[in-house]
């Protein structure tokens, strides 16, 4: 942990101070508790109360405000400042700002105990019982992040856009050290100021971690799951066709996949809010040239040398190849390169005499 400070304890026990009904309306609003699975509206929790939406909003109001007023008190005053201090070395080592949820999932999550508080408790206690940082949302250049109030946005808003235009003008996918060197190159003096006074802070820290937080909290610049970097807007960065999920997929694992494995990975990466069945992965795999079915279920890339046909004619192609009569171990195993098939249905595909005959050495080749 980041500190010995038991969150949960803590704001417990400031949320006991308060009404049943005012941490009921905190619960419930925030999602604060980990038996609320969403934030509830004003007007669901008006209903409960029977109350109109405006006064379940003066109650919230009036609950934040005496939490507020808490945390200057000596029972809350120091634990608050050391949980806000490692999280402010936490923005630090990220240049000064972290997409929300990044920070979630490196810094809040790992560093507290969630059986009884959500994640978003953490989030609630950032937004009104710290000082030092503040929460940004709405900006065209971001994702929601969570800042330092001492680093100026706006030149790391410029420093986004020029890498935006660079980007736009090469039309290219970036590597990871591509992207850190464009950035590098159009840092502003104002923000590398900054940036040298976190790195004078924190002695394990890299100027490359730093850039690398500004671009993963872009909202118009993206990696893929090639980790090529590019623009949102772009294809092979936030694919919108079937068609294109399915290329990156077989791209990044560069060897046959069953529909559902495809299916799967899809979903995992990403790309869009979509959940894609496996059926519709099935159906495109079917509709599209590019793939070989080469097993049950079992697609590959036309262009790594896989063949359509059925095994008979993918014999008949080695054969021909051949110009020689072949061992049933050579012809069978030829065939698995093509196709994901037990041997047996290679060799009883072989003993079809409509198709291929044997002759007095074992050698097997084409019916004329």
């Amino acid at each position: 942990m980041e500190n010995n400070i038991n969150f949960t304890a803590l704001l417990m026990n400031m949320l006991s101070r308060l009404s049943e009904r005012e941490q009921s309306v905190l619960r419930q609003r925030y999602q604060l508790t980990a038996d609320m699975k969403q934030k509830a509206t004003l007007k669901e929790i008006g209903d409960t109360y029977k109350i109109t939406r405006e006064r379940v909003r003066q109650i919230e109001r009036e609950a934040v405000k005496k939490l507020v007023a808490m945390k200057s008190e000596a029972d809350f005053a120091f634990a608050l400042k050391d949980l806000e201090n490692a999280l402010v070395k936490f923005l630090e080592r990220s240049g000064g700002l972290a997409r929300q949820d990044q920070l979630l999932s490196d810094f809040v999550q790992p560093n507290h105990e969630w059986t009884d508080l959500h994640p978003n408790a953490y989030l609630f206690a950032m937004d009104h019982l710290f000082d030092s940082v503040e929460k940004v949302e709405d900006h065209d250049k971001f994702y929601v992040v969570w800042k330092l109030v001492e680093l100026e946005l706006a030149h790391v808003a410029d420093l986004l856009a020029k890498v935006e235009e660079n980007l736009r003008v090469e039309k290219e996918l970036s590597s990871e050290g591509e992207i850190i060197e464009l950035t590098k190159s159009n840092v502003p003096d104002e923000l590398e100021t900054a940036l040298n006074n976190y790195l004078n802070t924190h002695s394990d820290l890299s100027y490359d971690q730093m850039l690398l937080s500004y671009l993963r909290a872009a909202s118009l610049i993206e990696k893929n799951i090639l980790n090529q970097w590019g623009l949102t807007e772009w294809q092979k960065i936030k694919p919108k066709k079937l068609a294109d999920k399915i290329m990156l997929v077989f791209e990044k694992e560069t060897k046959p996949l069953h529909f559902r494995d495809i299916a799967e990975r899809i979903n995992q990466a990403g790309f869009d809010r979509k959940t894609i069945c496996p059926a519709t992965v099935h159906n495109e795999l079917i509709a599209n040239n590019n793939y070989v079915l080469i097993g049950r279920g079992i697609y590959a890339l036309k262009d790594w040398g896989y063949t359509t046909g059925t095994v008979a004619e993918i014999i008949e192609r080695i054969l021909e190849k051949s110009g020689r009569p072949m061992a049933k171990d050579e012809i069978i195993e030829e065939v698995l390169t093509q196709r994901q098939v037990n041997k047996s249905t290679v060799y009883l595909t072989l003993i079809n005499k409509d198709q291929f005959e044997r002759n007095d050495e074992g050698r097997y080749f084409l019916v004329k």
